[in-house]
């Protein structure tokens, strides 16, 4: 009883200081000994309450509505650009009273709004995942709710001056802050608005009785700290400031204040729109003759619904409508509102609008639907992010919607707090399932008892944030379903804020991440489980909620690994519903160093060694922060596409393909084939459509081709859309598989031939090469005289770390307490015995022995050296290994460009190699090596045939498909290397044969590498033909 009294008095007091009127020039809580921004109860005064995009349109403007140009009304004005800024380092050095209209900013700087301050010059960026920044040395604090530092709890002064237009007179006038962070006082002309702490949700105050003719001062007084900052510990740069868009907008006296719009489909047929209004209207006087109507166009601009009634304070429509196109991310139809206010003549006063999607999401006997169908969710998490902080340019968003169309993804789920009013309206447009979720993320405290999930206090700031989420989202069909929050545990705040958000929202699932086995969310969201528990939960009779992972696949540098095997399980189970890769971009600042080269910044690259950091664990993007993608993208464009194929007969062709396309028919695709050969010989090609109904398959032949002499031949099956959509031209290919077809084999063509033997030199025709009587390593390989490489050919067992490999408890802590990064080989004996050179030899690192190794040199009279290799790891010393081959090194002259004969164009690995394709490209080295945000291994190529130098003529076979790469850059360099800029060419190009190489996974946050795809410590044995020509 206590603890439900606690809760009641919490809501009440806040709900209390959320309808106090914005009064006064004298910022006062309801503590009198503690200022707002260390309060609780103080999350918003003296604002309008949360509601729909109300700002005014030109009367019956359906283009405006349809393309969200609300900011080109005449009733709009923005505030964003220049304003006057002074920052300081705590509260008792702010400006007192500046926001006076007769205090003197003119000596201030500028600052651009919106945009962090940190990014202009003030402050320090600061980036955490887990915890609270504040919570540290740095800013001298514990945490200790609700209470935030005051010493070093910077201030931010912002002012700046606007003028009403003269048609604005008499009416109305709304200001709208669209995102701030953490907290803020708010002025107009010296009067005292009120305070706002949620800072990725809209505040508004109605200044029509502040405002006076001519010019007017706007002031805000931003804190970096507030007690809001306990819910918004998410895994971002901790940055300040506005952040969003500021403007005003003016309403008749008499106005539409909110409207709520829901169109589902029925859920019998899923072809009827069943299409609901709730309007709300303020300031409406007795017997006013005013009505308030509605028109619903169709994209041609055709009427399709229409509507009427007398004014109230609430109104209500429903109308069903049969035949609508229904709005889905694979078929975004689209269809725009008008809402009017007309006075007694019939003359339009305001005009409000939106676009419509009729639009059903559902769980439905444990699977999630949208219109009647089960949908999986090919999702990624998307954080704001730009080289401003978190102001996302619009540019910038259009390009995310283009990528995320071309790369087959469905869904963003908005982590982990509401996005910008633009991102809705693109998703709406160009077709994403949105998840939209509130601001709450409380992760500093954990998930036990300690957790703010359990402190009812809380309730009301939850609630809060979930409400005001929702009415900003509540009329975008976008919105699929909604997220409570992120990683704050689970408690009686959470089950509150369902229950609330159940009670308003009945047409979308809600979901939270931190429920799990709880009642209190209708989807399963778990993160970062491997696949054997995705697989565990399927397989279990009594886990009867859908099951998506909200995060998984974490994309941290050379990563992604293990995609394949998720949809694998995905595509075989209905309840399993698909999950959101962590994450979309890179959380990256482009700086400059001291010589003015590029390199990306991350946490700890600002400030002094006391600032809190996580280093690079926020680089986690399928692309830069530029939207430059990085190779794993082109992994998830494969796994996801929804147009999937298997040879069922190579000898006649015969393909089965599966449509996973939800609501799109087969035949609006065209199959373009052809049966291709190594060396670029078409036998065969064609192009067909074929019928193949959503989530159905379909079977056909495509004949018997002529047999080729070369190797092997690749059936290369691409399908492309045939007509155009918004973000996909006509022709770009969106899905395609490949199938190695059966040649004529090729031996390997080799004999051994006599060595001549002088010391540890041995020769045989034009042939030489040199052993180290040292290590066993070849020292040198030369030709007619030429030398051929530039450093001994040498055992290798190591690569430059990846961010998963170096992660907590990753297998590159191991590798490195191996000694495998400095591992070098020390002969014990070197005979020729025949015509082979053999080499015994200890596997040593610093201070001891980690294996033996056994290297055979053969050479023939072609100019052919083979090399034989065993290596046995010791076992005591050795569990796991990042790669086995060899490496060496040659000169830039001798490499300006490789040809190998693999998978390629793009990199690819054991456990990421779907998007390769089996092929023989040509490439320069340094354009094959992707420098990640914090150097990695990376350029690798798997299922290798072949590998060129074309400068020296050197080229690489062996008994089978091996692992291929070469770069421009020392393996030691990029393993010390911390940022891009620490990667430079050093005139010599590495070249790596690897027999095995370990996959990549994704251990930085989630599982390590499978068991499959890792290399154990056993025996390895492999042949390498390094062939020369003249």
């Amino acid at each position: 009883m206590k603890r439900f009294s606690a809760l009641l008095l919490a809501t009440a007091a806040a709900m209390a200081l959320w309808a106090q009127p914005a009064k006064g020039q004298t910022p006062s809580g309801p503590n009198p000994d503690k200022p707002e921004w260390q309060t609780i109860e103080a999350f918003r005064i003296g604002q309008i309450p949360s509601h729909a995009l109300v700002v005014p349109y030109p009367a019956n403007d359906f283009k405006a509505i349809s393309e969200m140009e609300y900011d080109h009304s005449p009733y709009y004005m923005s505030l964003n650009g220049k304003w006057k800024f002074q920052w300081t380092k705590n509260p008792a050095k702010r400006p007192q009273g500046f926001y006076e209209p007769s205090y003197d900013v003119s000596a201030w700087n500028d600052i651009n709004v919106p945009g962090n301050w940190e990014r202009q010059g003030y402050g320090t960026a600061v980036y955490t995942n887990t915890t609270y920044e504040f919570d540290s040395k740095w800013a001298g604090f514990k945490k200790n709710w609700p209470e935030v530092p005051t010493e070093t709890n910077e201030v931010g002064s912002y002012r700046r001056s606007f003028t009403i237009p003269s048609d604005w007179q008499g009416r109305r006038v709304v200001l709208c802050f669209e995102g701030v962070i953490s907290f803020y006082y708010a002025w107009v002309n010296g009067h005292y608005l009120g305070t706002n702490m949620g800072s990725k949700t809209a505040a508004e105050w109605d200044i029509t009785e502040y405002l006076q003719p001519g010019e007017n001062t706007l002031a805000i007084e931003v804190y970096r700290w507030s007690s809001g900052a306990y819910f918004e510990c998410q895994d971002f740069w901790r940055l300040s400031g506005i952040e969003r868009d500021v403007y005003l907008y003016s309403t008749p006296t008499t106005y539409i204040s909110d409207f709520t719009v829901t169109s589902p489909l029925d859920k019998k047929t899923y072809t009827i729109g069943q299409l609901g209004m709730e309007i709300d209207v303020e300031g409406l006087q007795p017997k006013s003759g005013m009505k308030v109507s509605y028109t619903l166009v169709d994209a041609e601009g055709k009427t399709v619904a229409t509507g009427s009634a007398d004014a109230k304070s609430r109104l209500h429509f429903n109308r069903g409508l049969s035949g609508v196109a229904p709005w889905s991310a694979e078929q975004p139809n689209l269809y725009t509102l008008a809402i009017n206010l007309d006075d007694a003549s019939g003359r339009t006063l305001e005009t409000v609008g939106c676009n419509v999607g009729f639009k059903t999401s559902e769980v439905k006997d444990g699977v999630f639907m949208v219109n009647g169908v089960p949908v999986k969710i090919k999702g990624v998490n998307r954080h704001a992010h730009s080289q401003l902080g978190r102001t996302v340019p619009r540019e910038t968003a259009l390009k995310d919607i283009e990528l995320l169309k071309r790369h087959n993804l469905n869904t963003v789920r908005n982590c982990h707090y509401p996005q910008d009013r633009y991102w809705y309206y693109l998703c709406d447009k160009y077709g994403i399932y949105l998840i939209d979720e509130a601001n709450n993320e409380s992760h500093g405290y954990g998930y036990d008892s300690e957790s703010l999930a359990k402190q009812p206090e809380w309730t009301p700031v939850v609630v809060d944030r979930v409400q005001r989420m929702w009415e900003k989202s509540k009329n975008n069909p976008s919105v699929t379903f909604y997220s409570l929050g992120n990683e704050c545990g689970n408690g009686i705040v959470f089950e509150e804020a369902y229950k609330w958000l159940k009670n308003r929202e009945h047409n979308r699932p809600v979901q939270y991440e931190r429920a799990l086995y709880d009642w209190n969310s209708d989807i399963f969201a778990e993160m970062y489980i491997s696949v054997e528990g995705v697989r565990n939960y399927a397989d279990n009779p009594r886990m009867t909620r859908p099951y998506i992972l909200c995060e998984y696949a974490h994309g941290m540098g050379n990563s992604v690994g293990g995609l394949k095997d998720y949809w694998d399980l995905f595509e075989a189970y209905p309840k399993l519903g698909g999950g959101c890769i962590w994450d979309w971009v890179d959380q990256g600042f482009l700086e400059k160093d001291s010589l003015g080269n590029d390199y990306w910044a991350y946490g700890g690259d600002y400030g002094p060694a006391i600032v809190p950091s996580d280093n690079s664990f926020l680089l986690n993007g399928l692309i830069r922060a530029d939207r430059t993608p990085h190779p794993s993208l082109l992994e998830v464009k494969k796994v996801y596409q929804y147009i999937k194929c298997r040879l069922v007969n190579p000898q006649s062709l015969r393909v089965e393909v599966k449509n996973w396309m939800d609501f799109t028919n087969l035949s609006d695709y065209e199959l373009t084939w052809k049966v291709v050969t190594p060396s670029g010989k078409v036998l065969k090609e064609g192009k067909r459509t074929v019928d193949c109904k959503p989530h159905h398959t379909a079977v056909f032949s495509l004949g018997l081709y002529d047999t080729t002499d070369e190797p092997e031949a690749y059936l290369d099956l691409s399908w492309a859309p045939k007509k155009a959509s918004a973000m996909i031209p006509a022709g770009m290919e969106m899905a395609y598989d490949q199938f190695v077809l059966p040649g004529t084999p090729v031996q390997q063509n080799f004999t051994a031939s006599k060595l001549s033997r002088k010391g540890n030199t041995f020769s045989c025709g034009n042939l030489r090469f040199e052993v180290s009587a040292k290590t066993g390593e070849i020292t040198t390989l030369e030709r007619n005289g030429q030398p051929l490489t530039a450093s001994p050919i040498a055992l290798s067992l190591y690569r430059p770390l990846t961010e998963n490999d170096a992660s907590w408890g990753a297998m590159g802590h191991d590798w490195k307490a191996s000694g495998l990064d400095s591992a070098y080989t020390a002969a014990r004996s070197i005979a020729l015995d025949g015509n082979t050179v053999v080499v015994s030899a200890d596997v040593l690192a610093p201070g001891k022995k980690i294996g033996t190794a056994e290297m055979r040199y053969r050479a023939d009279r072609e100019g052919t050296l083979a090399i034989d290799c065993r290596f046995v790891p010791d076992t005591a010393a050795v569990k796991t290994l990042p790669r086995v081959g060899l490496a060496f090194r040659v000169p830039d002259a001798d490499a300006p460009t490789v040809t190998y004969w693999g998978r390629g164009p793009v990199e690819t690995y054991i456990d990421r190699n779907a998007a390769g394709r089996i092929g023989v490209y040509t490439v320069r080295p340094a354009d094959d090596f992707h420098i990640y945000n914090k150097p990695s291994t990376a350029g690798n190529h798997t299922d290798v045939r072949s590998a060129s130098l074309d400068g020296s003529l050197l080229k690489v076979t062996s008994t089978g498909p091996f692992q291929f790469s070469a770069y421009p850059y020392a393996d030691d360099v990029i393993d010390r290397a911390k940022h891009t800029n620490e990667v430079k060419p050093d005139g010599l190009i590495t070249v790596h044969v690897d027999a095995a190489q370990t996959g990549v996974g994704t251990a930085t946050c989630g599982p390590d590498v499978d068991y499959a795809y890792r290399l154990y410590a056993v025996p390895y044995q492999f042949t390498f033909y390094l062939q020369t020509r003249k």
